[in-house]
């Protein structure tokens, strides 16, 4: 059995989960859930980043005065949303754990014994939004090009500093061509410009007088880690580094960290620069031949908007997720992100299009396919999948090409890859649905039986067949629509992708299911 690790962002606790927080995780969940039908072993990961100045001033602003309990309470908020939301996690990291905290020690002393850790004074401009500091080439007229209403603070200390540029050539060579540790391939070239022009040495501890939250540098209680060096660690300690070594050995390296590409110079430069230091004096990060365990890939999304304006609190146009649970369904809205925008480009959420997505692609797409072949082959055929001989499939018939699609499918999950996945499943679908018209088997039942018998089953098998393909993305309606088929979805997924995606999987003459609507149609207000 083959692993699959996968990890979202780890995301600050200084306000609750929104709509573009979702994107992210939704993809990766999605991921997640094709790679356990091709029976890997999967870890999917998310959690919270909870040493950041950035949580110590929200709880100021809520008006509280114990952290601890509003990082307790600020990470239940976070962890329940995505309980409700049916995200499929395996753990969620809180970076104020021990076990974190054991992880990070371990790898601050390996880096230290790599001789990559020194001390010097720090002096340059500090971005509180991106919890960085700032080259000339970042700063736009006095400001953060990412947050240009921030102030930047002008800061002087000492600190601990890492020897990121001893890292350079090794990684130009990571973002050569033909690899593909970051994607899509335009963050690969940002990345490699950065690298090759602008690449400095980072400090990664701050005075513990001027940030008190975070961890302290081991032996060194005047010194807290900088926030990004601790927190990139997460997708290690979610795993057992410095816990559980079995654990580690079996996940590690991670598959995929998926990010926002406003973080890439973290996760594409300073985490594999990191790992490859620590990775000198920790054997636990070196692959047999002595290179160190990188992660296999690093895809970074856009930026995400709301109906074209970038989501803040100042214009309170944040969208909670759960909002549309009661109206069309926490499905459309998975649907909507995976499908309308293009992972790896920006992207921009509407009401008004995810409801047009809501009643054309589900409701009068997959649920009329669906709403009209079962009810039809229960009425014309006692209640029971029609009878049906596999040697008189036609090749001529538009369904006999499944296979080639299911190819297409699975090609595009693995390559993370949702929105081409459900753009080839959709395509399939228009033509199921025309075959249906074309063929007309309510008319076809009175003039030639057989004939009808023929269209209905395998227009029930397409639909089987299209139940696997949506399962990543749809997993509750995959389930409805395995049970209306008189399956028991469970049974049927756990045979697997490649087992499951055979031709004849539904029985001819087993009972089917009850017909009810996947998408009920809006009331207009």
């Amino acid at each position: 059995m083959s692993k699959y690790y996968i990890t979202t962002p780890i995301y600050y606790v200084n306000d609750k989960p929104h709509i573009g927080h979702t994107y992210t995780t939704v993809a990766a969940d999605a991921l997640a859930r094709f790679h356990r039908l091709l029976g890997d072993e999967v870890r999917l990961v998310t959690g919270t980043d909870e040493n950041s100045q950035k949580n110590v001033q929200a709880m100021e602003k809520a008006g509280e005065s114990s952290l601890t309990a509003y990082l307790d309470r600020m990470a239940d908020a976070w962890k329940s949303t995505w309980s409700e939301l049916g995200i499929s996690l395996d753990d969620f990291i809180r970076t104020t754990e021990p076990r974190h905290l054991a992880g990070v020690e371990r790898f601050w002393n390996a880096v230290k014994q790599s001789g990559d850790i020194y001390e010097g004074v720090y002096e340059g401009m500090y971005c509180t939004g991106c919890e960085a500091f700032k080259t000339e080439s970042e700063i736009a007229g006095g400001y953060c090009e990412l947050h240009p209403k921030l102030k930047l603070e002008h800061i002087k200390e000492k600190n601990f500093f890492f020897k990121l540029t001893a890292y350079r050539e090794e990684l130009l060579t990571l973002y050569e061509e033909g690899n593909s540790f970051v994607m899509p391939e335009s963050r690969r070239h940002e990345i490699r410009n950065y690298v090759a022009d602008h690449l400095a040495d980072i400090s990664i501890s701050r005075e513990a007088k001027k940030v008190p939250v975070g961890i302290s540098v081991p032996g060194d209680e005047d010194q807290r880690i900088y926030v990004w060096f601790d927190a990139l660690l997460n997708y290690m300690t979610a795993v057992g580094y410095g816990t559980d070594e079995k654990m580690f050995k079996k996940f590690w390296p991670a598959d995929l960290h998926l990010v926002g590409k406003d973080i890439i110079k973290f996760h594409c430069a300073l985490w594999p620069a990191m790992i490859m230091s620590a990775a000198k004096s920790d054997a636990l990060l070196r692959h047999p031949d002595g290179s160190a365990k990188l992660p296999t890939q690093v895809f970074a999304n856009g930026f995400f908007t709301i109906d074209g304006q970038k989501i803040s609190k100042s214009s309170g146009n944040a969208i909670d997720p759960r909002e549309f649970e009661s109206t069309v369904g926490f499905e459309a809205v998975r649907y909507f992100l995976l499908r309308e925008i293009s992972y790896g480009e920006d992207g921009d959420f509407s009401r008004e299009r995810l409801m047009g997505r809501y009643e054309s692609d589900l409701g009068n797409t997959l649920g009329n396919l669906v709403n009209r072949v079962i009810p039809m082959s229960k009425k014309y055929f006692d209640g029971k999948v029609p009878p049906y001989q596999p040697e008189k499939k036609k090749a001529s018939d538009p369904l006999s090409g499944l296979e080639l699609v299911g190819e297409r499918v699975g090609t595009a999950y693995a390559n993370s890859r949702c929105d081409q996945a459900l753009e080839e499943i959709w395509k399939s679908l228009f033509i199921a649905n025309k075959f249906i018209e074309d063929t007309k088997p309510f008319k076809l039942i009175k003039e030639n039986p057989e004939d009808a018998a023929y269209v209905l089953y395998v227009s029930l098998e397409a639909i089987r067949w299209y139940a696997w393909f949506i399962h990543p993305v749809l997993p509750e309606t995959s389930n409805k629509i395995f049970v209306q088929l008189g399956l028991n979805a469970e049974e049927e997924l756990s045979k697997g992708w490649v087992q499951g995606l055979q031709w004849g999987g539904l029985t001819p003459g087993a009972p089917l299911g009850e017909p009810a609507p996947l998408f009920p149609r809006l009331e207009v207000e």
